[in-house]
């Protein structure tokens, strides 16, 4: 049976995918059809306090569309020293700004600080949905700080200002592949493909 990805967000979608196959690569035993949803979603359908609600709603209204299973996220950056703002807002606040300028606020705020308060995580919530009310929850967090500047191309969102401390670099300098080895996204969607291993009837 075939499994909707419930995302409007191009780099989001491939980083599953990419996700998806570094997963099969490592076991060639499992397979799932994942599918692109390509109608519309809503944008108040992620206006909750938690990633968990912005999550399953936007899994839902889906499932709404195509009565088969459904799988979704949400993810944001938390910053310590703001009480882990913006967290589940990461995408909404300052709407008046590019991404880019978003980040470089943030730069901007956290550049002359020790690097004991740069502390920040990368959060994400996936979920699972199999019908209406039957659904799965995977959740992952990376930590890191926030980088002096700007740096990096790849990746999106605020990946040009968190450091994998591991290795040193942004997400913004890492490319999809090595990104999908190590982020919040890659840890909570393996944990999602172990889940879906493990109970191979769940989805038929």
């Amino acid at each position: 049976m075939v499994i909707y990805l419930a995302t409007k967000n191009f780099h989001k979608v491939r980083e599953i995918f990419h996700i998806l196959s570094i997963y099969q690569e490592e076991n060639p035993d499992f397979y799932i059809e994942l599918k692109e949803y390509e109608g519309d979603i809503p944008q108040d359908i992620e206006v909750y306090d938690n990633y968990h609600d912005n999550a399953v709603k936007k899994a839902q209204y889906v499932y709404h569309q195509v009565l088969a299973p459904v799988i979704s996220e949400d993810s944001g950056i938390e910053f310590l020293e703001l009480n882990n703002f913006p967290g589940p807002y990461s995408k909404r606040i300052f709407p008046s700004l590019a991404q880019s300028q978003k980040n470089q606020a943030f730069v901007n705020m956290f550049k002359d600080l020790d690097i004991v308060y740069r502390k920040c995580k990368y959060v994400c919530c996936a979920v699972l949905l199999i019908n209406f009310s039957n659904y799965y929850v995977f959740t992952a967090s990376v930590e890191g700080y926030v980088s002096s500047k700007v740096i990096g191309d790849n990746g999106f969102g605020y990946d040009p200002i968190f450091v994998l401390p591991s290795l040193k670099k942004t997400f913004g300098e890492i490319d999809v592949k090595l990104k999908c080895k190590y982020s919040h996204r890659a840890i909570a969607f393996k944990k999602m493909f172990d889940f879906i291993k493990s109970k191979p009837h769940l989805i038929k």
